[in-house]
């Protein structure tokens, strides 16, 4: 796994990469022989069906460093929102992030970017490659795919991060850089629907090469391509392509609802045919990959979390019959003594990464495997573009909030909504479903609604007592400084 600090400019991560996979796919002594790196060209860096799985591992690695799925880009996007209050006495951690102060040299801000161009370097030079390699056609299709569907992710996750709304866009709004090939030189930013595009022709061209055929849900796969895109159709409010691919997922009977026991293990151990993707970790990369540290921590004894769940997210699960609630929260006892006469904190914490038993060895509290992926959000999406299609796919929608509910709540009887109240109702589900999975932020975004905190018991007032606007230009991520520094076709988001 590259370090993102190894990449202070864009440029530096392309050369930097290109070398690395250069050693990897030859010997360093057969490299030293060839041309100069910046001379070396992409074709030489993958030369057999070995290196390109090899390089199609580094693609992973991407999506497990802990500035992307295994911790920022999961934990931060909640922090960042209404969904956790900070508690008196935190660390700090992610702080930055939560004040709602950061700047383009932020650590969270930088790192994430330059994983996610990491990831999509590393895709495109397979991708780039691998149709010259003498190896059977399966296999090259299985690899180009995965390769494809990666940087449909890595280009969407950023164009959704530092970047405006697709629907609150023009054509001509700044998106990022679409990065397609290795190269030594500094792109300028693609407008918005250009990204998105782009996004959609690499997930429908893996679609196209990929199969199902992944039983542990650790590599991508048909399915996940459509996924994404009815993920990215939702965010793009093409109510039917969104519905048509959430309904390809779903259709498929390869993945099943979960409801007791096999729910909570879901969380625990991390598998559960409700999954479609997840990050794979192991005891061995684990450390300093951990979701819920800082939501619960209890490395040192009672937890000491820095961040609570928020009293009105909690007020909407049926406490007594949702099995979200006990997979999701845990009331307990903190170390936090504030009165210091030893009555220690009673309280409600997000126990939804209670530590994979396999990682414990690693002293990791709160690493589970991210689940990017589950059908659970596919029959949310369905539902909500039904919804938005109103009339008679009022009932459709109804069918999948009625569905989804009965294998999370137990006793649950069906009900009928129409109009801004099933609305409403979808919203909520997907907030109780969804929570601290790295949505809140970006749906609230989508949504262009405001983001409103209220301080309560233990909790800090400052930032705690926050409201931010729709128009608020911090919605947009800045481009980090290196960036701005390093690349003069660079521009940055308004206000930073």
């Amino acid at each position: 796994m590259l370090n993102s600090k190894d990449y202070t400019i864009m440029k530096e991560i392309y050369k930097l990469l290109i070398i690395v996979i250069l050693f990897i796919g030859v010997g360093c002594e057969d490299f030293l022989e060839k041309d100069p790196p910046a001379e070396v060209t992409t074709s030489e860096a993958i030369l057999t069906i070995n290196d390109a799985q090899v390089a199609l591992n580094g693609v992973y690695s991407s999506f497990k460093s802990s500035s992307y799925y295994t911790r920022i880009y999961t934990a931060v996007p909640d922090i960042l929102s209404d969904e956790a209050l900070s508690v008196i006495g935190y660390s700090n951690q992610i702080g930055e992030m939560y004040k709602w102060s950061f700047t383009p040299g932020t650590g969270e801000v930088t790192n994430a970017w330059a994983v996610m161009y990491d990831a999509i370097v590393r895709a495109s030079n397979i991708i780039n490659s691998i149709d010259d390699i003498e190896a059977d056609a399966d296999e090259k299709n299985r690899i180009k795919g995965e390769a494809l569907l990666a940087r449909a992710i890595a280009h969407f996750d950023l164009v959704k991060t530092y970047s405006k709304t697709y629907a609150a866009a023009s054509a001509s709004d700044n998106g990022v850089p679409v990065i397609l090939s290795y190269e030594l030189n500094e792109p300028a930013r693609n407008t918005i629907s250009e990204v998105y595009a782009q996004v959609i022709d690499d997930a429908t061209d893996a679609k196209a090469l990929l199969t199902n055929d992944s039983p542990d849900q650790v590599v991508l796969t048909k399915y996940a391509s459509d996924a994404l895109l009815a993920r990215v159709y939702l965010y793009m409010e093409n109510w039917d392509k969104a519905a048509e691919h959430a309904t390809n997922v779903i259709a498929s009977n390869n993945y099943t609802l979960l409801s007791g026991d096999p729910f909570l293990n879901m969380w625990l151990n991390d598998v559960g045919n409700e999954i479609i993707w997840k990050v794979a970790l192991t005891v061995n990369d684990a450390s300093g990959r951990y979701i819920g540290y800082n939501y619960y921590n209890d490395s040192q004894g009672d937890p000491k979390p820095d961040y609570v769940p928020a009293e009105w997210l909690l007020a909407l699960y049926d406490q007594g019959n949702d099995i979200r609630w006990n997979a999701y929260y845990e009331n307990t006892t903190t170390g936090y003594d504030f009165n210091g006469d030893g009555s220690y904190w009673v309280t409600t914490l997000v126990n939804k990464y209670p530590t994979n038993p396999a990682f414990t060895g690693s002293n990791q509290t709160g690493a589970n495997m991210p689940k990017v992926f589950r059908l659970a959000e596919m029959y949310l999406i369905r539902a909500e573009a039904y919804a938005e299609l109103g009339g008679a796919n009022e009932t459709l929608a109804m069918d999948d909030l009625n569905f989804l509910r009965a294998a999370r709540i137990g006793g649950y009887v069906d009900e009928s909504l129409t109009g801004a109240v099933l609305k409403n109702a979808i919203w909520d589900e997907r907030t109780k479903e969804l929570a601290f999975e790295g949505h809140r932020f970006f749906d609230l975004k989508r949504k262009q609604m405001d983001m409103e905190r209220t301080p309560q018991e233990n909790t800090v007032s400052g930032p705690n007592s926050l409201t931010i606007t729709s128009s608020d230009h911090r919605w947009l991520w800045p481009i980090p400084q290196d960036e701005m520094n390093g690349n003069t076709n660079m521009i940055q988001n308004l206000g930073y």
